[in-house]
This record gives C-alpha cells, sequence and structure tokens, in this order.
C-alpha cells in the first residue's frame, strides 16, 4: 500500500471516528428538533439563538434604516393652477421579532439561518414650498397620521452569527 493511500486512509478514519456519536445521541437530538420529544434542560437550538439575537438586530436595523431615510423624498402637490412642494419621510418608530428559521437545503446557501423583523413606521412631512429646494432644505416633523409596517429578512451564518448586511423587505 502505497504512502500516500495510507495517510489518506488515517485521516478519513480520524474524521469520521472524531465525529462520530452514538445512535441514541443522534436520535434524540432529531427527535428533539423535530419538537417529537422534550428537549433535555439547557437545549437551545440554532433557531432560538437566533431569534434572541433579532431584538439587537431590530434596534441597530432601526437605527440605521431613520439615519438613511432622513433626507426623505421631494413630493409635488397640484393646487389648482400652481403646485406646491413638500418632504416626505418614513420614521420607523417600533420593531417586533416574527421568527428565525433553518436555512433549508432547497435554498442557495445550506447551514445559516434566516431571520423575520416587523418594522412600524410613520410618515411626517415638511411645510409646503414653492420650489424643490426650499422644500429639501425643511425639516419633517408634521406628523400625516399614515402609519404602516413592513418585514426584512435577515441572513445568519450556521453558527446564528449576522454579518451586519441590510434586510430585504419581503411579505410572510
Amino acid at each position: 500500500m502505497s504512502m500516500r493511500l495510507l495517510l489518506g486512509l488515517l485521516l478519513v478514519a480520524a474524521a469520521v471516528g472524531g465525529c462520530q456519536r452514538s445512535p441514541g445521541e443522534v436520535a434524540n437530538k432529531v427527535l428533539t428538533d423535530f419538537g417529537i420529544r422534550e428537549p433535555d434542560e439547557g437545549y437551545v437550538s440554532g433557531s432560538d439563538k437566533v431569534y434572541a439575537r433579532l431584538r439587537s438586530v431590530g434596534e441597530s436595523e432601526m437605527q440605521r434604516m431613520n439615519f438613511e431615510g432622513r433626507e426623505g423624498e421631494i413630493k409635488f402637490e397640484e393646487d389648482g393652477l400652481r403646485g406646491m412642494f413638500y418632504k416626505e419621510v418614513k420614521e420607523y418608530t417600533d420593531f417586533h421579532p416574527l421568527d428565525a428559521r433553518a436555512d433549508t437545503a432547497g435554498t442557495q446557501r445550506e447551514g445559516g439561518y434566516t431571520g423575520y423583523i416587523e418594522y412600524s413606521y410613520r410618515i411626517l412631512r415638511g411645510v409646503r414650498k414653492p420650489t424643490r429646494v426650499e422644500a429639501a432644505a425643511e425639516s419633517a416633523n408634521i406628523p400625516t397620521g399614515d402609519t404602516g409596517r413592513e418585514v426584512f429578512r435577515y441572513r445568519f451564518n450556521s453558527g446564528g452569527g449576522w454579518d451586519g448586511g441590510k434586510g430585504e423587505r419581503t411579505k410572510l
């Protein structure tokens, strides 16, 4: 037998032997993960870890979205023959973690998790001005009474860590 083949077999045997669990341990883990068996004391699934992290993700993302949206959007409102410009800003006011799921084999990413957060927002307007430049210079601080909710999806690695990437707007 060649030295390379022998070394290769030793590495494979060490890897398989070091990673093996007893059949009982594997069966218990599978039954626990599918909710058939009660989890052992102290057991925390990967999805539970990700769900616990969604609160800190929501806090930092809400700050980022409000910071990025502070310039708002300049809109035009017709008023007879003339029109007026105003600034409109979406201000995120609250968030709620919704769900955390393990990515399945059918997704592009394997071994990671996906978390969902719902954000509540309100729309603020600025004072109407005759020019776009004047409207952009105004701050939007007049509540319109318009509110809404949006759900964002966040990606987590197999260890449950978030890479800091922006969420993707989605519907659940």
